[in-house]
C-alpha cells in the first residue's frame, strides 16, 4: 500500500512538474521582441518604447521598386504638437532591403536643449507612400548601464526688464525677443 502511495505520488509531481517546465502561456525572448516592433508595411521599428540615449533601429524589407519617398521622424514639442527631428529618404528601385539607425540625443544647434525635449510621443511619417504612420515613445529613465546625465546643453540666459524682474530666455527665445 506504501509503495503504491509513494508511486502515485511520483507520478503526479512529475506531471505537475512537467507542466511547470512545458507552460503554454510563457512567451519565448523572441515572441517578446516580436510583440514590441511597429511595422508599416516593409518598415519595422525594432521597439514601441525607448529609453534615453537608447538607438532607434529600423528594418527594411521587401521594398517594392516603385516605392520612393521619405521617412519623416517626428519628436514631440508639446502634447497636441511635432516637429522634425530628422528625415531618411527611401527607393526601392536602388535598394528593397537595408537597415537604418538613428540616435535622439540633446543638440543646441537644433535647439533640442533638455530631455524634455526628446521625452514624449514621436510619430513617423511616410511621404510619397500610403503606409500608415507609426509611433513610439521615449522616457524619461536611462539604463543601468549607461553613465550620461543629459545635463542640458543650450544656454540660459537671464535678463532683467524694466521693471527690475528677471526673465529666463534660451538663445532662440533670446532671438526672438532681440528681433521684435
Amino acid at each position: 500500500m506504501k509503495k503504491i502511495i509513494i508511486i502515485s505520488l511520483s507520478v503526479i509531481i512529475a506531471i505537475i512538474g512537467g507542466l511547470i517546465a512545458i507552460n503554454p502561456f510563457e512567451q519565448s525572448v523572441e515572441e517578446k521582441w516580436l510583440e514590441q516592433q511597429i511595422t508599416s508595411g516593409p518598415f519595422t521599428i525594432d521597439n514601441s518604447e525607448y529609453l534615453l540615449g537608447e538607438k532607434i533601429f529600423i528594418t527594411v524589407e521587401g521594398l517594392e521598386q516603385n516605392e520612393k519617398g521619405q521617412m519623416i521622424f517626428f519628436r514631440p514639442l508639446n502634447g497636441t504638437s511635432w516637429t522634425n527631428y530628422t528625415t531618411m529618404s527611401f527607393d526601392g528601385s536602388a535598394k528593397e532591403q537595408f537597415n537604418l539607425y538613428f540616435q535622439p540625443q540633446l543638440s543646441e544647434m537644433k535647439n533640442i536643449c533638455s530631455v524634455n525635449d526628446l521625452v514624449g510621443d514621436w510619430k513617423v511619417k511616410f511621404i510619397g507612400t500610403e503606409f500608415p504612420d507609426m509611433n513610439f515613445k521615449i522616457i524619461n529613465q536611462t539604463a543601468s548601464y549607461d553613465n550620461r546625465t543629459f545635463e542640458p546643453v543650450c544656454w540660459i540666459i537671464l535678463m532683467c526688464d524694466e521693471n527690475k524682474l528677471f526673465h529666463q530666455y534660451d538663445m532662440q527665445d533670446l532671438m526672438a525677443q532681440l528681433n521684435k
